[in-house]
């Protein structure tokens, strides 16, 4: 039987998915699948961005960036993994060695608690991302549009070099968009799944250390030494956590926060002619 560990199996496979998890067999090829999707349809994305702003309403832009930048967020989180290879292998294979070696002087069977609330926590997680791709797609196709258009709406605005009116070219682009959307918002759910299972894990850690100490205090300079050593170890690890994670929570902030002063000046302008239309009602 396996030793238990707090690696959630959900995110294991997500970072196969991302070519991110150290020394995978097909990573190569998750690589360049990754590579071709991003290069056609992000691209597309700004493409269409950039020609058709001056047409569009501030409403239409405005949504049309908060879009794009979702997808750069994951196309960022992708590249700061695949150039920290050795840093994630040096975390996951410490969280391995850490529930291998303390599960002597576990208990309460921490370990064991917390790897199945890591597992259905980081799965739930995933789940949300890729099923809000389905609501997203289904809010799409019943909203009508704002603008009259003889064009068939996509599921992504993109300005491609061909006619997609026309059947079955158009049912292939809206079937690739959504696969292109939904591996994204995978691939999205898996790195914040990934961050709160390692958060989990340092709580684990810190539980056992905790409850160590209440039932057997220390007796000895040996016992001492291995508490200190053991919090020393800890920090090493969150501090390998930061590293990992500073450059991904630092563009996070920065997309939330254009998008929330867009959406904010967006609710301002709506808020500012619904009161000028009521005075001149009145």
């Amino acid at each position: 039987m396996a030793a238990i560990n707090t690696i959630s199996r959900s995110v294991k496979y997500g970072l196969h998915f991302a070519a991110a998890w150290p020394g995978a067999s097909l990573s190569v090829l998750y690589k360049l699948y990754w590579v071709i999707i991003f290069s056609v349809f992000h691209t597309q994305q700004y493409n269409y961005l950039i020609k058709h702003y001056k047409f569009h309403t501030l409403i239409e832009i405005i949504d049309n960036v908060g879009i794009c930048l979702a997808f750069s967020l994951v196309c960022i989180r992708l590249l700061i993994a695949w150039t920290h290879q050795n840093l994630l292998r040096n975390i996951l294979s410490t969280m391995e060695e850490d529930c291998q070696k303390y599960a002597v002087i576990d208990t309460n069977n921490v370990i064991s608690k917390t790897a199945h609330w890591s597992y259905r926590s980081t799965t739930t997680v995933i789940s949300v991302s890729v099923i809000s791709t389905v609501f997203y797609a289904i809010g799409v196709f019943s909203s009508p549009e704002i603008s009259p258009t003889t064009h068939r709406k996509l599921l992504l605005k993109m300005d491609l070099p061909f006619n997609t009116d026309k059947s079955p070219v158009f049912e292939l682009i809206v079937f690739a968009q959504y696969f292109y959307q939904a591996s994204s918002a995978f691939v999205y759910g898996v790195f914040s799944a990934f961050l709160l299972m390692l958060v989990l894990h340092v709580g684990c850690q810190i539980d056992i250390i905790c409850q160590t100490l209440l039932e057997t205090p220390y007796k000895s300079k040996k016992q001492l030494k291995f508490f200190i050593s053991r919090h020393q170890e800890i920090i090493i690890f969150t501090e390998k956590i930061e590293k990992l994670f500073t450059y991904i929570a630092l563009t996070q902030l920065v997309a939330n926060t254009l998008i929330t002063c867009c959406l904010g000046y967006l609710t301002v302008i709506v808020s500012t002619n619904n009161s000028n239309t009521n005075n001149s009602n009145n």
